[in-house]
């Protein structure tokens, strides 16, 4: 979804949304490979504070990052409600640590807004747009930012 989309009527975009902390996000689907439960996740020494660590997935080593760390609002448990969100970053794929998977949907782009800098606590810089539903709101989280590993 390009900002240039936002409030295009006619256009149809699907989300995958998810919850980190109270907060709920959503991701174009185009850019989900898989969803998968948690594992173990080996910590990387001297990695940015949101790299949370590496994983063995069916073989290959991927990076997980928090996006709780990454979003500035703490860190997502290791729970049985954690989930890891894997997205493609040019030739690799990397974990995205989120609380939960709630749901998969298609809404029109005339649903969303251009974030305000600063939404529940998240700074706007990591986000692409608002979804605007019913009494709800979810963030659109710019890949392309959260992705930048410093």
């Amino acid at each position: 979804m390009s900002t240039a989309s936002i409030g295009n009527d006619s256009a149809q975009i699907e989300l995958t949304v998810f919850t980190v902390g109270d907060i709920l996000c959503a991701v174009e689907n185009d850019r989900v490979r898989e969803i998968s439960g948690l594992r173990a996740i080996t910590p990387v020494h001297h990695a940015p504070e949101h790299v949370r660590g590496v994983v063995n997935l069916r073989g290959q080593i991927m990076t997980i990052i928090d996006l709780g760390v990454r979003l500035g609002i703490g860190a997502v448990p290791e729970d049985r409600n954690a989930r890891i969100l894997v997205v493609r970053s040019g030739e690799e794929d990397i974990g995205l640590l989120v609380d939960g998977i709630e749901d998969v949907k298609t809404v029109s782009a005339s649903d969303m807004e251009t974030p305000p800098s600063n939404v529940q606590g998240l700074s706007g810089a990591f986000l692409k747009a608002i979804l605007k539903e019913q009494d709800d709101l979810a963030c659109i989280v710019d890949m392309e930012k959260i992705l930048h590993i410093d």
